[in-house]
């Protein structure tokens, strides 16, 4: 019989992916993922939910291509969404992780998208989601609550591009005025914003 070595899944600073179908298998099984399908590339299609929630996990253990269902990663200590599904038919919950950023994030949820309780700050990467969306607790709702809650795809992709968060810790408060005005909103509390920005006039 062929023994298969353990595959060791997290012995690195940054996302360990398997490099054969047997160590693919071997992680599935340890995460109880089923109704799935191997790619070429060794990332995985899931005819069903995944459920990698409250595991203590700094970084998903897989490469995920496509979930029919919902993908929860919540309450674990992620830093990045690295490997996560393109497409999620159902929800997607990474909530309560260490994220500063949502590169990585599906490209396409069909159903809720919850990024609440982490550090983002801004919102670049924004997935194409449905109307409900959670991202409270995070900095960068300081900046969007007048407007978040609407799920208005386009308006996301307006504040992105008005570029009113720079590299993270700066809001440009001539571009949020802007981006205020243009949109007919309620300028959002400049001295809860200087809590976790930089603010330059």
């Amino acid at each position: 019989m062929k023994h298969i070595k353990p595959y060791k899944i997290f012995e690195s600073d940054e996302p360990n992916f398997p490099t054969t179908r047997e160590e693919v298998i071997e992680v599935c099984e340890k995460y109880e993922i089923e109704n799935y399908a191997i790619n070429d590339d060794l990332s995985i299609d899931v005819d069903s939910d995944v459920y990698l929630d409250s595991q203590s996990l700094e970084y998903l253990p897989l490469k995920f291509n496509y979930v029919s269902g919902n993908f929860n990663c919540f309450v674990n200590k992620l830093k990045t969404l690295e490997g996560s599904p393109q497409t999620v038919e159902g929800n997607f919950d990474c909530s309560f992780n260490k994220l500063e950023t949502l590169e990585g994030c599906p490209q396409t949820i069909g159903g809720y998208f919850n990024c609440s309780y982490n550090e983002l700050k801004d919102l670049e990467h924004f997935p194409e989601v449905n109307p409900t969306i959670y991202i409270d607790k995070n900095p960068v709702n300081l900046l969007v609550y007048t407007f978040i809650d609407k799920a208005d795809g386009f308006m996301i992709e307006d504040f992105v591009d008005y570029e009113i968060v720079r590299n993270r810790d700066t809001v440009m408060l001539d571009r949020l005025q802007t981006f205020i005005r243009d949109n007919n909103l309620e300028m959002p509390d400049l001295e809860e914003i200087k809590k976790e920005y930089k603010i330059i006039e």
